[in-house]
Parts: C-alpha cells; structure tokens; sequence
C-alpha cells in the first residue's frame, strides 16, 4: 500500500494515532533487556481502559499488523506491570509469529513510526496497525502534514485531528515575550537570542543547557504562535482555501524555526562558554555550507593554515538516512564531527560512520544512555567538544 493512501484511511475519529521516532531502547539497538516500543503510560490507559490498578497485572490480547512491511497478522499484548516495584503499561510479543519486524530491527532506530488503535475510549482496543517510514520520502510527506517529529517527541490525537491541520499539541504556557512579537512574528534567530539574552538555564552545563534551551524554545514558539494564530481560527474562514493557506503557513512557519533551531543554540552556547573562534555557512568546495567551520572559514581558505588544525561540526537533528550527506562538506578535514539529538544508532551504522572518520556528538546524560554500551564510550559530549575545539584554538582571532 502507498504511504498516502494508508494515511488518508486512517485519518479518522476511529483510529487514536500515536506517533514517535523509534530510539534504541525501543529497536533493541542499546542492548538493554526491555526490548519493545515505549507508549506512555496515559496512552496505553486510553487505549486499553480495562487496564486499572484495582486488578493484579491485568492484561488485554489484541490483533496487530505492520503494513508498511507487509507483516503476517500477529496477536499482541498490554499489560500492566502493577506489582512490587513495578508500575508501567507496555506492549508485548512484538517478535511473535513473525521472523522479522522493522520495529525489532536495530537499522529502524531513528525512523518515525506511526501506531493507529482502532479505540473509541470506552473498550479495548482490538486492531492495531502501524507503518514505519521506509525511506525519507515518506518521513517528508507525513512531516508536511504534521510538522516535524524530533528524536524523544511524540504525538498522539484522533486520526481526523491529528491529519486535518498543525496541532497545538500542548498547553500554552504563559510566557512574557517582546510585545511588538504579536504583531510581528519573530524569526527562529530573534527567539533563541532572546532565550540566550535572558541567560536561560546558564547555570547547566552546555549538553543539559542545549536540551533545556530546545524545549523552552519551542514552548515560546508556540505560545507566540497561540496569539498570532487562535483569533484568526476564531473568526472562521471563508472557504477551504483560506484554511488551507494558513494551515500550509503555519507548517511552514514550524519547519523554517526548526531548521536552524540547533545550529543557532549550539552558537549561542559557543559564546557562552568562551568559544569564539568559528565560522558558520562558510562556503567550502563544491559550493558546500558546513555548519561550523573552527577557526574559521578564512582558516579553512588559507594554504598556509595547518589542515590538521581544521575542524567541522556538522549538525542533523537526526542522522539515520542523513549522516552521509556531511561527508564531502569540507574535504579538508578528516575527522567529521556530526551533532545529533538522535536517541541511538544500530552498531552497524555506527561501523560505517567509523570507517568514513566520523565522530558523534551527543547530549551527556540521557541521550548518550539510549546507545549501546558498545558505541558509548566512543561518542563525544558537547562539553567535552567545547574544552578541546577551546583549548586548540585559544588566543587565535575570530573572523
């Protein structure tokens, strides 16, 4: 089946579509030993409201498909774990009567996966289907109608809101922002800037300060947004078109912000700890844009400048299916330097960026614990980036 068409027949009130890209725990690729997709606890209770805590570890049996795969009909699980230490609701038997499943495979991680429960909330669910994007065109499409999914996001509504337009799909907080922002809204730059003039969460470290930032930023976003964007929903429209025109602009407004969301933090946070000496965007070979060029770009452009000296920061918000696309950015330099926020990557694609010279950068902390053991002690903290880039250009001027 053609991802638009399973898309369109499950765009409605009968399906609650839960949505996420699969980490590692959940592939299996950390090689921890709960192996299984993560659903939040609230989720799976109104998927499967039989599941209460006045019953010991009830459970509820259920049919399930991966049509992106063209899997066999399996029979799955939900349970709630309730006793001794114990208290969560999973999934299980992903693995049974199948000898494969996307979701089991370690090279999933970091692909969006989309779950629709046949659930109306007041019985168990008793279907359930999923596709797992299979490529990024079909990671694009569904991006272009819901805006984007990032690594430890996910999204759950009722099929015909989640696909009907851009969601709102948390409280709004209140939050004090720049007055002449409601009338004119402001670009992704003017909102990191302002979190960083503020000195927002200063005090952490750079990998807890650029996580805290990231998800303060996209709170003030949305509150902006709210203010731009309810009264106009209030007044009504006058005919599809001009709902469809906002729509589309808010999707748009929510990509443009997103694009350049981390590489404008990680700057911000360059600054802040001392590390001035970057270019950004600088123009490399090939017409190529590099996110960080260390010194600089007239570094990088200067024959007399000890190549061995060069390094690159490239930035993906997620590498799966992208990591490649940084390998001939700067052709000067060996070892890559590649930022992710992405929750894990499967010991085989970890070899391949090894074996093309090239170095993750990952959050300390939660994020770094979501890769195998075997790939941890191989990977770089923010921190640890910002002393040693510091460190081999200190006292060099910044241009």
């Amino acid at each position: 089946m053609d991802f638009s068409d399973w898309l369109a027949e499950v765009s409605s009130q009968e399906y609650r579509i839960y949505i996420k890209r699969l980490s590692a725990n959940d592939t299996g690729a950390s090689g921890g030993h709960q192996v299984g997709i993560y659903f939040p606890k609230s989720v799976l209770g109104d998927i499967f409201p039989s599941l209460t805590p006045d019953k010991i570890q009830p459970d509820s049996f259920f049919k399930a498909t991966v049509e992106s795969h063209d899997l066999p009909e399996q029979t799955l699980r939900a349970i709630y774990y309730n006793q001794k230490t114990r208290n969560e609701k999973r999934i299980t038997r992903w693995k049974d009567g199948v000898h494969y499943s996307p979701l089991q495979d370690h090279e999933s991680t970091g692909s969006i996966a989309v779950f629709a429960f046949e659930a109306d909330g007041a019985s168990d669910c008793q279907y359930l289907r999923v596709w797992v994007c299979r490529h990024l065109g079909e990671e694009q499409l569904l991006e272009s109608m819901i805006g984007n999914v990032e690594p430890g996001e996910v999204i759950y509504e009722n099929g015909q809101t989640i696909f009907s337009g851009p969601l709102f799909r948390q409280p709004l907080n209140e939050e004090s922002y720049p007055k002449e922002w409601n009338t004119n809204f402001p670009t992704g730059k003017e909102i990191v800037d302002y979190l960083f003039s503020k000195g927002f969460y200063s005090e952490l470290s750079p990998d807890k300060r650029i996580l805290k930032r990231r998800v303060k930023e996209f709170d003030l976003f949305k509150s902006v947004e709210a203010s731009h964007v309810i009264p106009v929903i209030r007044n009504g429209f006058h005919d599809v078109d001009e709902f469809i025109f906002l729509a589309n602009s808010i999707l748009n407004r929510r990509k443009s912000r997103s694009g350049r969301s981390l590489e404008l933090h990680l700057e911000n946070i360059f600054k802040e700890e001392g590390l001035v000496n970057f270019g950004t965007q600088c123009v490399t070979e090939g017409n190529k844009k590099p996110d960080f060029l260390f010194p600089n770009c007239s570094a990088y452009h200067d024959q007399e400048f000890p190549s061995e000296k060069l390094r690159m920061l490239a930035v993906k918000t997620t590498v799966k299916d992208r990591w490649r696309q940084v390998l001939n950015e700067a052709s000067k330099i060996n070892v890559i330097h590649l930022f992710t926020l992405q929750e894990g990557v499967s010991l085989n694609q970890f070899k391949e960026m090894r074996s093309e010279n090239v170095k993750l950068v990952v959050p300390n902390g939660k994020n770094n614990k979501k890769f195998h053991e075997d790939i941890r002690e191989h990977l770089m903290s923010l921190d640890e980036f910002i002393n040693e880039t510091g460190r081999e250009y200190d006292g060099f001027n910044s241009r």
